[in-house]
């Protein structure tokens, strides 16, 4: 790749991580000062857009959900002050809810049209499933507002994405308490420690082949059999500290440790994937 001047995003100081769509690099930069939400030519660095934002340090990288919405495509942002969503192609503000936990971390993550928030930071932890389709001011405590699919005001996470896997919703707390929903109506189906709630838990849920993977900020990888009942299949060591999400590709799933790269697959699936490079 060929640097140029206009591409510096590292000098936006933003806390959460640049996205990748087609042409452009979207970077949510809410911090202790003139906040914001910005697009950048990916092959020159030229900037888009740029919206203010009135929010504080945010830590989730921004989702983009490319489904057309009244034909606008949008990029949607967790936050504490303002979470919504914005015109991917002119960063015009379409949607937005105030409130929420402070600092948050957890990506918005989009399902059949159904947007899902969280935050747990402060004397405030949602889980809120808000239609992409919403606007202008949405207010997830109201019951008869059109655009909230349903609002759990006190069962947020603060550091993990949530993960849908055939129709259900999986949240998992720093504490390693691991809850299903029904991801269309919020109905709880079981809340489980993992483990003996000695270790934390940063990273986020991942899902294959029927089973949740969950990992343990000590090393210990949690497999949960997916459904709306609990079963824990397995318990597994990695021997080493933990944060990082796990990856997901040709039948193997990649672990980051604090000093190794660690690939583990089952071992007929890792010979089919050889076979069909």
């Amino acid at each position: 790749a060929t640097a140029t001047p206009g591409l510096a995003l590292g000098a936006l100081s933003a806390d959460c991580a640049p996205v990748l769509f087609e042409d452009r690099v979207l970077v949510q930069c809410d911090h202790e000062g003139e906040s914001f939400l910005a697009a950048f030519a990916l092959d020159d660095g030229r900037e888009l857009w740029r919206t203010p934002r009135k929010d504080e340090s945010t830590w989730g990288s921004p989702t983009v959900c490319d489904t057309s919405v009244r034909g606008r495509p949008q990029v949607i942002v967790n936050g504490y002050r303002e979470l919504g969503g914005y015109d991917l192609e002119t960063g015009e503000a379409l949607w937005r809810i105030v409130g929420g936990g402070d600092v948050p971390v957890p990506t918005p993550l989009v399902f059949r049209d159904v947007v899902y928030l969280t935050s747990s930071h402060g004397p405030s932890r949602p889980l809120r499933a808000i239609r992409v389709d919403a606007a202008g001011e949405v207010d997830p405590d109201d019951d008869e507002d059109p655009a909230v699919v349903w609002n759990l005001p006190r069962r947020g996470n603060y550091m993990q994405t949530p993960l849908v896997y055939g129709g259900l919703l999986y949240t998992c707390t720093d504490g390693g308490v691991l809850s299903c929903f029904d991801s269309e109506t919020g109905e709880t189906f079981y809340r489980e420690r993992l483990g003996t709630g000695d270790t934390g838990f940063s990273a986020s849920p991942v899902a294959s082949s029927g089973h949740v993977y969950l990992t343990g900020e000590s090393g210990a990888v949690f497999v949960v059999r997916a459904g709306p009942r609990f079963e824990l299949d397995s318990e597994n060591a990695l021997g080493e500290t933990c944060l990082a999400t796990p990856a997901i590709a040709d039948g193997r799933l990649f672990f980051r440790t604090r000093y190794h790269l660690v690939a583990v697959a089952d071992a007929a699936a890792a010979d089919g994937a050889e076979d069909a490079r």
